[in-house]
């Protein structure tokens, strides 16, 4: 017999109906299986992600739980699971349990550590930004996770942001999305209103201006960088440029309970030609940081180089000269203060309404620290420093202004106008003034009150007035004292 045809007919059983299944059935089967696990197969890895995902709530609930309960005895969270009276707080392998204490976000989170990419977030009562809520927390671009914390749990998705920046989306599953925000970073984005610890680069100049900032802050790190924004419990830090009063970083602003830091001016107005209001700050590295701007309603101009708040109007506020030149050139004061720690101060200013100028350093013979073209209108300035030619000297004080001197020279080469007086508490004190209209020099010390000048009723009292002052009844002394 022919050798094809001995092999035809052994194969032929397996050709017939009879013998078995074609090749046709065979691939449909096949095809069915393959359509069949295409199905299965990711729901049952949806399964074992949601399997695995559940197994870290109960350990995270109960350490949320134990929190509460530590708060009600301690008035505080405390900041590790072992604190807790808990067995094994933190769950054993593979479930990892956190605690969270900041001041905005105190929470306890739990995740399974082969399925990282969702996380189980239960916010404590007292946490500032969403108190009592839950939140799923996926990888952001995990399909897998997302769909869990989205559809499977019907999680609210939170507009931007997680406790992790951007690199988790947050669904809330408990509670109300106005229950707080999460912070984000911008770089450049003006017009753009920045919330709850959110952040606003600026690269460019005007990148992060014209904009709200409320609970946020602003770095400002080129020229231009930050203005013509309102800032509300927030801070601009201006880093860099600023080279002239027309190029501030931080400036041309409206500070609500807000900080500026003028870092580094170049000679510019970091801070500056802006308005300080209801408890805000300026803190001024720079020549003119500050400057011509207004502080109201318990605002502070901290000036640390130059003449870092000159110019400016004060009032119900302060300036406090840490160094340099501190408050000086054509600032006004009203119901306010200057304290001048270094440098020379408050000079060449108009202090009114029951202002204060206190200087215990600073200045020469030439230029007083609170003195030197200063006007007092119903204000006092105080000098405490022990040594020659510091404080108040060389200024104007009247309608009942007062000059209080601890040093030669604290108060001298002063005017004083309408019933003002100068206390000399020390040798060469309140001398070589000019006293009108019912003013009183007070010689506390030996020495004091030397070389002046009295007209209108004005007249020297104390123990130490020196021979040839009037006395308040218009006689001359003879000789030193009353």
């Amino acid at each position: 017999m022919h050798k094809t045809t001995v092999l035809k007919n052994a194969l032929r059983p397996f050709f017939t109906r009879g013998a078995g299944f074609t090749l046709i059935e065979v691939l449909v089967v096949v095809l069915i299986i393959g359509i069949l696990a295409g199905f299965a197969l990711p729901w049952y890895e949806r399964a074992i992600f949601k399997s695995r995902f559940h197994t870290a709530i109960p350990n995270t609930r109960s350490i949320a739980e134990a929190q509460e309960v530590y708060f009600i005895a301690q008035g505080k969270y405390a900041t590790a699971a072992s604190d807790l009276d808990i067995e094994n707080a933190g769950g054993d392998n593979p479930i990892e349990v956190t605690i969270g204490t900041e001041e905005k976000y105190k929470f306890v989170r739990g995740y399974n550590k082969k399925a990282p990419s969702a996380r189980y977030v239960i916010y404590q009562v007292h946490s500032t930004n969403f108190p009592g809520n839950i939140h799923c927390e996926a990888e952001r671009g995990n399909e897998m996770a997302e769909w869990l914390c989205e559809e499977e749990l019907q999680g609210v998705k939170i507009p931007h942001g997680s406790l992790d920046g951007d690199e988790f989306v947050t669904y809330i599953l408990q509670g109300d999305a106005g229950d707080g925000t999460f912070s984000q970073t911008y770089i450049d984005e003006p017009t753009a209103p920045l919330t709850n610890g959110d952040v606003c680069l600026a690269q460019h100049a005007e990148g992060c201006s014209n904009t709200s900032f409320t609970e946020s802050s602003c770095e400002g790190n080129q020229t231009a960088g930050c203005q013509h924004s309102t800032f509300n419990d927030s801070t601009c830090n201006g880093n860099a440029g600023g080279n002239s009063a027309g190029t501030t970083v931080c400036g041309h602003n409206i500070y609500n309970n807000s900080e500026c830091h003028g870092e580094e001016g170049n000679n510019g107005y970091v801070c500056g030609r802006s308005d300080y209001n209801h408890n805000s700050a300026c803190y001024s590295n720079s020549h003119g940081g500050c400057g011509h701007s207004s502080f109201e309603n318990g605002s502070v101009c901290y000036a640390r180089e130059g003449t870092a708040c000159q110019t400016s109007e004060f009032t119900d506020s302060s300036c406090v000269v840490e160094s340099g030149g501190g408050c000086n050139n054509n600032s006004t004061f009203s119901n306010s203060t200057c304290t001048v720690e270094a440098g020379g101060g408050c000079t060449g200013n108009m202090f009114s309404n029951g202002s204060v100028c206190h200087t215990s350093v600073g200045g020469t013979s030439s230029n007083r620290a609170c003195g030197t073209g200063s006007t007092y209108d119903h204000s006092t300035c105080y000098n405490d420093s022990s040594t020659s030619y510091l404080g108040c000297g060389q200024g104007t004080y009247t309608n009942e202004s007062v000059c209080h001197s601890s040093s030669r020279g604290g108060c001298g080469r002063a005017t004083f106008d309408g019933n003002s007086v100068c206390y000399g508490n020390g040798d060469g004190a309140c001398g070589t003034c000019t006293y009108t209209n019912h003013s009183v020099c007070y010689a506390n010390a030996s020495g004091a009150c030397n070389n002046n000048t009295y007209k209108s009723g004005s007249y020297c009292s104390g123990s130490f007035c020196p021979a040839g002052s009037p006395r308040q009844d218009g006689t001359i002394r003879t000789e030193v004292g009353e």
